[in-house]
């Protein structure tokens, strides 16, 4: 899975600010305020997230790194194993978001990320048999509008539009032990999907007492093929989440997500070597048809603000968790952990 999607599923990988919810991104949803309209027309928030993979898994089968490899001993190939293995991937993003209230119903919002993704490998040529590749930039930028539908005092919804900007690099190269120095990176290394891709969502808030609580649904729909002959898989999610008010300062959450995203279609030329036996493949997260699966994780969350003066709108939120579930289209490297951490202030 890239980045990108992980930002949406995410990492990964729904990405709205709105008068009702401020802060979507990474399941951190803001409380209601009856004079949140005329206080505040901009906010702004900023977002770490790390999601680190480690082992392979083949449908709900754990696989070892041996499992996975092509070792020549005995010298059978096949086209689940292969001679350069990623073993530990590390995925982080740093998000910049602003939005801007047209009315009491609609929302403006532009948010830009930056992303640092690291691999480390095993592999059975000379030279490289431990190496890491790294590649850092801008990720695809989003554009969104959002309307905000107030059903009665303590039900809400929040109907999304958004698109994103194929602004994230395609073409990240790196050394690995293919030939030359300069090769181009497998699909998990990238920074963008090449495609202009339409994310539309619909988000449900309710409150009771010191609970707040909602849905989710949302999708990364990819439209055409970049210009590497590609297309990454769509991504849909859903998810349900609960709130409570411990004190004006303090605010635990827990998250349940359910993610299914699809294998790529198309793939890049550049990544096969037609040397190898059997399959042109040199590692598994090479193989468009190794992509795409379910998970579902659980997150833990805590909230963190001033509720005192001019401080009253800004917090801070901490989230962690791990998927309960996994079946993916393998061999494919499996998510272990997942961290995100979100200041919100508006103005």
């Amino acid at each position: 899975m890239s980045l990108g999607d992980l930002l949406n599923a995410k990492i990964v990988r729904s990405q709205f600010d709105s008068p009702a919810i401020a802060e979507l991104s990474n399941g951190i949803k803001s409380d209601l305020s009856s004079d949140w309209f005329e206080a505040s027309r901009f906010h702004f928030s900023t977002s770490y997230t790390k999601v680190k993979f480690d082992g392979y898994m083949d449908g709900t089968k754990d696989l070892s790194f041996a499992d996975v490899q092509w070792d020549k001993d005995p010298p059978t190939r096949t086209d689940k194993n292969f001679p350069i293995v990623p073993t530990v991937i590390e995925q982080e993003a740093t998000q910049f978001k602003t939005g801007y209230t047209l009315s009491d119903q609609v929302t403006l919002s532009l948010s830009i990320p930056y992303i640092r993704q690291s691999s480390e490998h095993i592999s059975l040529e000379p030279g490289f048999e431990n190496f890491t590749i790294v590649s850092q930039g801008l990720g695809d930028v989003e554009t969104a509008i959002s309307w905000f539908k107030r059903l009665d005092e303590n039900n809400h919804l929040l109907l999304s539009f958004g698109i994103s900007l194929p602004t994230g690099s395609i073409d990240e190269k790196g050394d690995t032990p293919s030939d030359g120095s300069d090769n181009q990176l497998p699909y998990t290394m990238q920074l963008g999907s090449g495609t202009y891709d339409i994310k539309p969502a619909i988000h449900y808030l309710g409150s009771a007492g010191n609970w707040t609580y909602g849905a989710d649904l949302n999708m990364t729909l990819r439209t055409g093929k970049n210009d590497r002959d590609y297309r990454l898989g769509n991504v849909y999610k859903a998810g349900i989440w609960t709130r409570y008010t411990l004190t004006d300062w303090i605010m635990p959450s827990l998250r349940i997500d359910g993610i299914v995203w699809d294998e790529i279609s198309g793939e890049d030329q550049d990544l096969l070597n037609s040397k190898l036996p059997v399959s042109p493949y040199p590692a598994a997260v090479a193989k468009p048809d190794n992509f795409g699966g379910t998970k579902f994780l659980a997150l833990v969350g805590l909230r963190l603000k001033d509720p005192r003066g001019r401080l009253e709108d800004t917090f801070l939120e901490l989230e962690a968790g791990a998927p309960f579930y996994q079946d993916l289209n393998g061999p494919q490297p499996s998510e272990e952990w997942r961290f995100a951490a979100s200041f919100v202030f508006r103005f």
